[in-house]
């Protein structure tokens, strides 16, 4: 558990920076995902990682979620099940589209890697982050078979 304490540290020294929007039902797949883009010299934003976050939820959480989706280079939406019944990640997909536009807003489909989202068809707006045909992670722009390797894509945004 040390490893996710160090989130704010590591938060400095990437290059590319993540706000991760999910549930927080998801906690053991969002944990993955750090190890993961840790990893590859990317950090990822956690609220519940975030010391400074009040630990009741009200109008300054909502302040500094947003200034967090503001101050990071993208969003990434863990889209589980829990996800697409969450109230908030729809309001976090929308503050990132209107700060940083549609390229800067990533899915992960774990709830229906189809780009199928029931009850939350907004995320087919999106760019998805799927295993490419030749092993690895892709980045595939709604309805498109084809794409970037997701290490290429994220150069876009910074130095990997």
């Amino acid at each position: 558990m040390q490893r996710f304490s160090n989130i704010k540290r590591a938060s400095t020294e990437a290059v590319v920076r993540i706000f991760l929007s999910h549930s927080h039902k998801d906690r053991d797949l969002v944990q993955g995902l750090i190890v993961y883009f840790e990893g590859l010299g990317i950090s990822i934003y956690v609220d519940w990682n975030d010391s400074s976050m009040p630990r009741i939820t009200n109008r300054e959480t909502a302040e500094k979620i947003k200034k967090e989706i503001g101050a990071n280079d993208l969003l990434m939406v863990l889209a589980t099940r829990n996800a697409v019944d969450s109230k908030w990640i729809p309001w976090e997909v929308g503050v990132a589209d209107q700060m940083k536009g549609e390229a800067r807003v990533l899915v992960i489909p774990v709830a229906d890697p189809s780009g199928k989202y029931e009850g939350a068809e907004y995320l087919q707006l999106y760019r998805r982050i799927l295993t490419a045909q030749g092993g690895g992670k892709g980045i595939f722009a709604p309805d498109a078979a084809s794409g970037a390797m997701l290490d290429v894509y994220l150069k876009l945004f910074g130095k990997i």
